[in-house]
């Protein structure tokens, strides 16, 4: 018995999706390559076949109706399972091999990747998975010239050709030897770190110009006595007594509590991590589910960093320093 199908299409399917994703006419119809009447045709064309409304035109939003909630799930499956099925057509024929490439920061890579490429694997279990970690305009420039699929790392600026997308945001803490003078403050400003040798990243390191920044705006010069490009060499240059550090919170969980103390800084300094990718390229099916797959995990990754670095922030003295939005203050324990 044959079932009467919707009139329904993947153009259909595809303007909905990205329409979710980007929450903005403008937007979606820009990384579709479409115009914003076209996309609002297609929208309409989608809802009218389907018999309901996937989304509420605000003033300054679209988001999805209690019916799109719903279906989005099922059309993101159909995208990615046509595109897998095409993409095994292709492969077995010569036309081109299954390949995904990322470019990410060595901070994030082993916060949330190895659970995302786990997951993604299971969806995805041809597609050969390769990480380029990299450090500040590396990352960019992977993606400007095409040799990734995107990019995930922090975009200080707007850059021409690229689309960013918002995946966290993290604070920076300061790292020094558990016994260092310093570490009997529960709280530390840049004005503190001054005379201190700093073990840093290289000046070409998005993190260092973040925090060179942040130094400026203070109106302090901070010394960078010792430079590595590695997490782990810094660390083990701390732990020699070389000087302290700066770093981002989705390091922390990796610090031998025995050894050293984390304090946060005030005022904070953040940073925005987020997905990067070229604009007048559209993602892959295989691209969209591996991020759909690694926001989730970032966030819950974020969340757990916090508690290791609770953790570690407990000074001699029995305080424990707790963050609340982005401000830090002092609990008797």
């Amino acid at each position: 018995m044959l079932l009467a199908v919707p009139d329904i299409s993947l153009k259909h399917l595809n303007a909905i999706v990205s329409l979710a994703r980007f929450g903005s006419f403008i937007a979606a119809a820009s990384y579709l390559g479409i115009s914003q009447p076209g996309l609002t045709r297609i929208i309409q064309q989608g809802e009218k076949k389907l018999g309901t409304s996937f989304f509420v035109r605000g003033s300054r939003r679209v988001t999805l109706t209690a019916a799109g909630h719903d279906f989005l799930p099922f059309a993101e499956r159909i995208i990615d399972e046509f595109v897998i099925q095409t993409d095994k057509l292709r492969a077995s024929h010569g036309m081109s091999e299954m390949r995904l490439t990322i470019s990410s920061l060595m901070s994030i890579s082993h916060i949330a990747l190895p659970a995302a490429l786990m997951e993604f694997r299971q969806i995805y279990p041809h597609v050969l998975v390769e990480i380029r970690e990299g450090v500040g305009n590396s990352i960019q420039d992977n993606v400007r010239n095409g040799l990734v699929d995107f990019g995930i790392g922090n975009a200080e600026e707007q850059m021409p050709g690229i689309t960013t997308e918002s995946m966290m945001e993290e604070t920076f803490f300061v790292v020094l030897p558990r016994h260092h003078s310093l570490a009997k403050n529960d709280v530390l400003q840049l004005l503190d770190l001054k005379d201190t040798p700093l073990v840093s990243m290289p000046v070409e390191s998005g993190l260092r110009r973040i925090i060179d920044a942040a130094a400026v705006k203070a109106g302090i010069n901070l010394t960078h006595s010792v430079v590595t490009n590695q997490y782990s060499t810094l660390f083990s240059f701390i732990a020699n007594g070389l000087g302290i550090s700066i770093v981002p919170s989705s390091v922390v969980p990796t610090i031998d509590e025995t050894a050293f103390a984390v304090r946060p800084l005030t005022p904070s300094i953040n940073r925005r991590i987020c997905v990067m990718y070229l604009s007048d390229r559209p993602l892959s099916a295989a691209s969209e589910a591996f991020m759909r797959t690694l926001r989730p995990l970032l966030i819950n990754a974020t969340g757990r960093t916090r508690k290791s670095v609770l953790n570690l922030t407990t000074p001699e003295d029995g305080h424990v320093i707790n963050q609340q939005a982005g401000l830090y203050g002092l609990l008797r324990t």
